[in-house]
């Protein structure tokens, strides 16, 4: 998406003026018809969904990696679930668990 978003990013730079808007559900009744129709669908009729399968990529961004990755909320977490580790904080660690 990131990919999309920079391409977008590039082709908005060549209009002088642009405006872009979140259209509310209540104001799109075709797409909310679709979403509804589309989560009633028994199961049992089966669903087709198709797929294409690109030549070549769609956008011409190279991928990022990250370089430098900074503590995140997520460290005392995932040091619970892979050694059984908690943070010396009893709150903390009654929120990690």
């Amino acid at each position: 998406m990131a990919a999309y978003l920079a391409q977008t990013c590039r082709l908005l730079e060549q209009f002088k003026t642009y405006y872009i808007r979140q259209i509310p559900r209540s104001e799109n009744s075709h797409t909310d018809t679709l979403s509804r129709l589309a989560s009633a669908i028994d199961d049992r009729v089966g669903r087709h969904v198709p797929i294409e399968v690109l030549a070549r990529w769609s956008t011409t961004e190279v991928d990022v990696n990250t370089v430098r990755q900074d503590p995140s909320w997520m460290d005392p977490i995932r040091a619970h679930l892979t050694d059984g580790t908690l943070p010396t904080e009893k709150a903390e660690a009654n929120a990690v668990r």
